[in-house]
This record gives C-alpha cells, sequence and structure tokens, in this order.
C-alpha cells in the first residue's frame, strides 16, 4: 500500500467513524496529502471527492484532466467538465451513487472549499449536513511520518544556512525590501521556494510581529526581526532570528532579547508527549511575564508545520491535546515595545519518545551584534 493509499483509507475509516459519506477537498495542502496533486483553478472547480467506502474521483476542468491524471496517489477515475455545461451535471451523478437512498449524513468539506463551489454542493444535496474537514484532516496530518521528517528537516536545515548566508549582507541604507530580494534570490538560486513572503523589520517594525516587509532603510543600532522559511519536497521551514545592526540604539534590548530566549528554552524544555499545547505555551508566558513584559507577549507560542507553514498542533492557551511524538510545530515567543523594538526567536522542534528536538540550529542565546 503506498502512502497516499493509506492516507486516503484513513481518512476514509475516520468518515466512517463520524457518518460522513463524502468527503471533497480543494486545491489544497490536504488535496496534496492524499493525492500528491494540486492545481489552481482560478474560479473553476478542481475537487479531490472521496466516498466513505470506494475509489476517490477527481472533478477537474477538461483541459486540467491530462494533468489529474498523473497524480502519484495513482486516482484513474479522473471527471473532466466543460465550461459551457458546468461541473454540477458531472458531479451529481458521482455524489448520488455515494449517497445511494440515504436521506441524511455528513459531507466533510476542506477549510479551503470556494464558497461558491459550497453552495452548489448544498443546493444538489440540500439534506446532508455540511462540516469543515479541517480537525479530520489535522488528526491525519499533525503526526510526521519518518519520510515526512526528514523533509522538514531539509527544509530546515536549508533555510539555516540560507539566513547565515545572507546576514553578512546587511548594510546601512539598504531597504527591508531589498534585503527580503537577496534571501529570494538566494533562494531560487539553491533551487528553492520561500514557504511564506520574508518578513523583515528593521527597527521599530519590528515591534509589530506581523509587518509588511517595506522600504523602511537600515540604520546602525537597530534591532532587526528576521522571519523566514523555505520548503523542501512540498514542506515548509520556518525560522526567526533577532539580531542587532552594530551595537543596539535601545540599551534595553540586549537584556529583553536574554527574557525571550530563556522563553523559547521554557518552552521547549516543557514540550513532551502527554503535554498539551496550552502548558507548553504557559511555560514560556510565565517566564516573560515574571519579568515584567507579559502584555507585551501578543500572539501564541507557535503552530503546527508541515506541508502548510501553519497547521495543527497549535501551542496557545486553551489547546488541552496531548502532544504525540512526531509532532512538529514552531517555538516563538517574543515581546514587542511599541515604538522601540520587538524581539522574537523561532525554532521548529519535533516531539520525541521523551521530549522534543529542534530541527532548526540553536539562535545565540545573547543578542547576536552584526
Amino acid at each position: 500500500m503506498s502512502d497516499y493509499a493509506g492516507r486516503i483509507s484513513r481518512l476514509q475509516e475516520a468518515m466512517r467513524a463520524q457518518g460522513a459519506v463524502w468527503a471533497v477537498m480543494a486545491p489544497s495542502d490536504s488535496m496534496r496529502y492524499l493525492a500528491g496533486w494540486v492545481a489552481g483553478g482560478h474560479e473553476r472547480l478542481i475537487a479531490l471527492f472521496v466516498p466513505a467506502t470506494g475509489e476517490p474521483v477527481f472533478v477537474v476542468p477538461a483541459m486540467n484532466a491530462q494533468q489529474a491524471k498523473t497524480n502519484p496517489a495513482g486516482i484513474a477515475r479522473v471527471v473532466g467538465w466543460n465550461d459551457d455545461s458546468g461541473w454540477q451535471a458531472s458531479v451529481q451523478p458521482i455524489l448520488q451513487a455515494w449517497s445511494g437512498s440515504r436521506s441524511g449524513g455528513e459531507a466533510l468539506i476542506d477549510d479551503e472549499l470556494m464558497s461558491v463551489h459550497l453552495l452548489g454542493l448544498q443546493t444538489l444535496f440540500p439534506r446532508l449536513t455540511y462540516v469543515p474537514a479541517g480537525e479530520t484532516m489535522a488528526r491525519l496530518r499533525e503526526i510526521k511520518t519518518p519520510e515526512e521528517l526528514a523533509a522538514l528537516e531539509r527544509a530546515a536545515a536549508m533555510i539555516d544556512a540560507l539566513y547565515e548566508e545572507a546576514l553578512g549582507t546587511l548594510a546601512e541604507g539598504m531597504t527591508e525590501i531589498e534585503f527580503a530580494e537577496i534571501l529570494l534570490d538566494r533562494m531560487k538560486r539553491e533551487g528553492t521556494a520561500p514557504s511564506f513572503p520574508p518578513l523583515i523589520c528593521f527597527g521599530a517594525n519590528g515591534a509589530m510581529p506581523h509587518h509588511h516587509t517595506g522600504n523602511t532603510p537600515l540604520r546602525r543600532g537597530d534591532v532587526v526581526v528576521i522571519d523566514i522559511g523555505c520548503i523542501s519536497d512540498h514542506y515548509a521551514s520556518d525560522i526567526t532570528r533577532t539580531v542587532a545592526f552594530g551595537e543596539p540604539r535601545d540599551p534595553e534590548a540586549a537584556r529583553v532579547y536574554e527574557i525571550v530566549s530563556q522563553a523559547h528554552h521554557a518552552a521547549r524544555e516543557a514540550a513532551r508527549p502527554g503535554v498539551s499545547g496550552e502548558e507548553v505555551d504557559a511555560a514560556a508566558r510565565r517566564v516573560i511575564t515574571e519579568a515584567g513584559f507579559g502584555p507585551q507577549f501578543i500572539h501564541r507560542t507557535g503552530h503546527g508545520i508541515g506541508l502548510s507553514t501553519h497547521e495543527p498542533p497549535y501551542i496557545v492557551g486553551g489547546n488541552k491535546a496531548p502532544l504525540q511524538p512526531g509532532m512538529c510545530f514552531s517555538v516563538e515567543p517574543g515581546i514587542y515595545l511599541p515604538d522601540r523594538f520587538g524581539i522574537r526567536i523561532e525554532n521548529i522542534v519535533t516531539v520525541t519518545a521523551d521530549g522534543s528536538r529542534s530541527l532548526n540550529a540553536e539562535a545565540p542565546r545573547q543578542l547576536r551584534v552584526v
């Protein structure tokens, strides 16, 4: 049984357990996980339909049918629909055969399916209950196989190396966008692509965790936040490093960095099988709160990673689900002081049999001056 066949089989087992008649995957990482193939359809429906029992079917525009037939999962049934007749006429007999005489049941809907397509399905089969597939897919995807973990490790090693190479190009007067372009160019030369647009923050911009990389020039004394990632075999990496360009202008920067570093390592030490995401988040938050910066830690401690840069498990208050070996997620506490600077340190870790292990090289324990 191939990995893809096993994944589809496990999805079908979960569907039968919850009474789902069929599931539909949009062009998303969930489709890639199940079939190894994704293509964008713009406004057109591209979907993988999976019955609770039986063989899945790709329903795609006729112009995409030949490509869909090359899917690595070996899904043989590919139905192409034409623009003049629309997709509904192709989908209805397939889903009707799977539903049989049942008047009810659930349909699992990819979280990324366009609403117009969901509305079309609801019109065709109004008696079904339509529920998000996110939780079901998360249970399948969040524990990585050795092959998936190896891909994540390659992506992590690649972004570590790219970061170190690019760091030496920081120069007074260059803009955030210019430094981002250097990183993107190096990724391209290495045959990889970004897992998300580089987030580069010079000076006070670092106090905004999701600052939009812009035209702010680098000045000596700036604290610099660099949040970047790349792809290996479709699996993502994601790191954040904080450095000072010359001796930091703000005298508190070095102390705040050390507090964030302590919080980062406290969370990693807490991460082990059976511990909840909430408890790992609390371990980081406790360090920062005790240092007097609790209100300045304004986001969760981490997010899962795999085919998607952000996926379960989430390391956040309220997530009481126990961690399990093979789960992979970021640990990225931060302190953000508006109009001054921000500090964030992020590594990807994987849960092991008795603790956790970082996939990335270690960030310095003290603020690095470049």
